[in-house]
């Protein structure tokens, strides 16, 4: 859900306006696999999170930090399952992208 009138700019970033998808227990199978499987290939993940409404997006390298609680530590980050949208490889094209916007943006 990426339109041009429901994001707002916070720090330089722009936050889009997403809505929390329901956790299942298949859900929750699949992000921990996935999880699993980078962990393994020793690579990075990138998630998009719904933190207040908004989506958020955190990279780095995963690990599955509590099963019961259901959540896993990136870069120092607690990160709920109930909290993840969508868990992606990065596209390194697109991290271009938003590292030219963010420049846009600096305040410096």
């Amino acid at each position: 859900m990426k339109d041009n009138d429901s994001f707002v700019i916070l720090g330089g970033r722009k936050y889009y306006r997403t809505i929390a998808p329901i956790l299942s227990k298949e859900r929750w199978n699949e992000m921990e696999q996935l999880v699993k499987k980078s962990i393994i290939d020793d690579v990075e993940l990138e998630f998009v999170l719904c933190i207040g409404s908004y989506e958020e997006i955190v990279q780095g390298k995963a690990f599955l930090f509590n099963e019961d609680l259901q959540s896993f530590l990136v870069n120092h980050r607690v990160i709920m399952g109930k909290e993840v949208v969508e868990i992606r490889y990065p596209d390194s094209s697109r991290v271009e992208a938003l590292e030219m916007e963010a420049l846009r943006y600096e305040f410096f």
